[in-house]
């Protein structure tokens, strides 16, 4: 044997085969193993996800809640969660462990070590996940709206952010309204790049609205144990909390474009933010209000927490909290459309309320 043709059969010998990372034998000396007992919940419909497994061990259902086709059955080998966690959608079936089970966790700090160390692994890694993703998706598991609920309105879809693309599209809505719309002169502002960045990016949790491929909202989540929220702490007065900081959240960069206000968009981007704080198990959240706005956020639940303060975008505002366990699980539900009436009564109400309170303060009424 000649000595180039060694050298390539050395090489073969320490590339991934398919069987090997099948059975993970790539993975479980850098992906952390986690175990199921039979009915445990690995993935819950709709929520959004910034993991994924690989299943080593036993069975799970999938269950896409469809009711029109039992639950399919994975075994060993198996990916769970890829579509969700490489593309930021939310998981589009329940995934249930049928037995005892065992999988390695793959997130992004797992995905950029393993391209690191085993570049040859993570390539052929993400070829496999290519084609089994293209597989699932091609059979409708992604998209489950029938045509007659395109017909009705056009289908907004929320996304975590999960690539560099997503989140600028995001920080260009941001742009777009706070600098163009609104000619407010932002501080965070790249009027080169038209975006709106600041270092909450770098921790925060950004979900994004896109209607016919267009971002028509966003919103972003940060966790102060993630990362510090510098004067915003101070601000929302999240220290004085017991919850603070592992079980509380702050968010910021609320935007819906003007043509889609008043439609679905806002409710579902806080509706994909409460249901993913829920599965980190936060108890607060935080957010500022201009004085306008104060009677509809009052309405979802929120009250103000401390003084007005002078936000360098927004102007006057006021600082605001929400019980995630008294509110979350009216706030997780996408709203009907008799929901969003009530709700839409319930501000005018409390902003009637508002404004005769303050008639009865300023015109010195007992």
């Amino acid at each position: 044997m000649s000595g180039l043709d060694r050298t390539s059969q050395m090489q073969r010998s320490r590339e991934p085969t398919q069987a090997a990372l099948i059975d993970g034998q790539w993975l479980d000396s850098i992906c952390r193993t986690v175990r199921f007992e039979p009915g445990d919940v690995l993935r819950r419909k709709g929520q959004h996800y910034r993991d994924m497994y690989w299943l080593t061990e036993g069975r799970v259902n999938v269950d896409l809640e469809t009711g029109a086709a039992p639950p399919i059955e994975r075994s060993p080998g198996s990916p769970i969660g890829e579509v969700a966690f490489l593309s930021g959608r939310p998981a589009t079936a329940t995934v249930t462990a049928r037995t005892a089970a065992s999988a390695l966790l793959i997130d992004d700090p797992t995905l950029a070590r393993l391209a690191r160390e085993q570049p040859i692994l993570t390539a052929e890694l993400l070829r496999h996940l290519a084609e089994v993703a293209e597989e699932r998706t091609s059979s409708n598991l992604t998209f489950v709206s029938t045509p007659a609920s395109y017909a009705k309105r056009p289908l907004i879809d929320v996304y975590l952010c999960r690539s560099q693309a997503m989140l600028e599209s995001a920080q260009r809505l941001r742009y777009d309204v706070y600098c163009q719309e609104l000619g407010r002169n932002s501080p965070y502002a790249d009027h080169d790049k038209r975006v709106i960045t600041d270092h909450l990016d770098e921790t925060g949790h950004v979900f994004i609205a896109v209607e016919a491929r267009e971002t028509i909202g966003t919103l972003r989540g940060n966790v102060p144990s993630e990362g510090s929220l510098g004067v915003l702490e101070e601000l929302y007065g999240m220290r004085k909390s017991p919850h603070y900081p592992a079980a509380t959240a702050v968010c910021t960069k609320f935007i819906v474009r003007k043509s889609r206000r008043g439609g679905p968009a806002a409710m579902k981007l806080i509706a994909a933010m409460v249901r993913y704080g829920a599965r980190r198990d936060m108890k607060e959240c935080y957010i500022d209000c201009v004085p306008q706005l104060l009677p509809y956020y009052k309405a979802l639940g929120f009250r103000v927490v401390g003084p007005r303060f002078f936000h360098r975008e927004n102007g006057p505002s006021y600082p605001m909290m929400v019980d995630l366990v008294k509110h979350g699980s009216r706030l997780s539900r996408d709203l009907a459309a008799h929901e969003y009436l009530k709700l839409y009564v319930k501000a005018k109400v409390i902003k009637w309320l508002d404004g005769a309170w303050r008639s009865r303060i300023d015109g010195g009424a007992p």
